[in-house]
């Protein structure tokens, strides 16, 4: 039979002591690490998560949804996630208000608006109900703003019927496919039949069938303008830029152009153009047409972007009387049907031009 004595028992006692206070900083590092992290795994056990990503959802008014991916991503840290949703909340705002001070000067100005309303078919019959939603919302804001000339981009066929049904007594249309027959998207110009009449409608390709749409047209007939519409990439910009370099140059030249080339990647000596954002001013609630921190449309990491741009050039008879006054962002509403969903993926731009003449 062993013996143990008491110092034994005491040791033993106290060893066992510093092995909890072991395991008991061990856990706390754990939990430290997770909760620091800033991965998107939640910390927290399933019933937890659920009522914060609730309490979340009430207190910023957002879709239950929408309030789990924005915790997610910022790794279910409610400050970070609170911070950079009122960001967002008030980045629209002042979209709008900026917006809505131009609305007394509609019938003053030239008004051009060019969206990519990222609407192409698909094969999904909920799918293509959640596009027909989305073109019924662009429809209304189309018709709300009235613009003297529309330029779309990537619109699939749903999409472009009812967009041309419901607008057809303002505006004369015309598309051209861009894409393959199993993926139909099409560019479109809209002008105002009480505005504009239609000269000439031409489609420019290249020898791997990339196509760009060209209208030339009469403003209240005194005006030349040549409009132009295309989505572009960097295979395909110096191309289509040399072609808008050609117009005649007694025309005023408005082209809505939609792209994924990324700021950094643009080559600004290809075209004889003048970027819009740039001659108003670089506004920078205006920047972005693509933005994920406020489109929740857009999944992923992906950082904002100017993909889209509209680009002017006056003609050489007019100088300095054709004039940029302002521009602003539109398409930042739901649709009605949800209270996440936007209209695009890509917010439309909306130029103002004056011209003494």
């Amino acid at each position: 039979m062993t013996s143990i004595s008491i110092d034994d028992d005491c040791q033993i006692l106290d060893d066992k002591h510093d092995e909890e206070k072991c395991s008991d900083n061990d856990t706390d590092k754990s939990i430290t690490s997770s909760t620091s992290d800033s991965s998107n795994e939640c910390p927290f056990n399933a019933e937890i998560s659920s009522k914060l990503s609730t309490a979340f959802a009430k207190a910023t008014g957002i879709d239950i949804e929408f309030a789990i991916q924005l915790l997610k991503d910022h790794g279910w840290n409610i400050d970070q996630a609170l911070k950079a949703t009122y960001e967002a909340k008030e980045h629209a705002q002042s979209i709008i208000s900026t917006k809505e001070n131009w609305k007394k000067t509609n019938e003053k100005y030239l008004k051009i608006s060019s969206w990519n309303t990222d609407t192409t078919d698909c094969d999904e019959i909920e799918l293509n109900d959640l596009i027909e939603q989305r073109a019924e919302t662009i429809i209304e804001i189309l018709l709300r703003e009235k613009p003297d000339v529309i330029l779309l981009q990537q619109v699939g066929t749903v999409a472009l019927t009812l967009i041309i049904t419901y607008l057809s007594s303002l505006y004369d249309d015309e598309s051209v496919q861009i894409d393959s027959p199993n993926n139909c998207n099409y560019v479109s110009i809209f002008t105002r039949k009480s505005l504009i009449k239609k000269k000439n409608v031409s489609i420019i390709s290249n020898e791997d069938n990339w196509k760009m749409l060209k209208i030339e047209v009469e403003y209240k007939d005194s005006l030349k303008l040549d409009l132009f519409n295309a989505v572009i990439d960097e295979n395909t910009s110096s191309f289509c830029f040399e072609q808008i370099n050609e117009t005649n140059p007694d025309h005023i030249v408005i082209s809505g152009i939609s792209s994924k080339i990324s700021e950094n990647a643009w080559d600004f000596n290809m075209c004889d153009l003048i970027d819009l954002w740039e001659k108003t001013g670089k506004q920078p609630e205006v920047t972005y047409t693509y933005d994920p921190e406020l489109n929740s449309n857009i999944n992923g990491n992906e950082k904002p972007e100017r993909y889209d741009r509209l680009f002017y050039r006056t003609s050489t008879s007019l100088n300095d009387q054709f004039k940029p006054i302002h521009m602003e962002l539109e398409g930042i509403q739901h649709i009605k049907t949800s209270d996440r969903i936007f209209p695009s993926t890509h917010w439309a731009i909306q130029g103002y031009f004056d011209i003494d003449s």
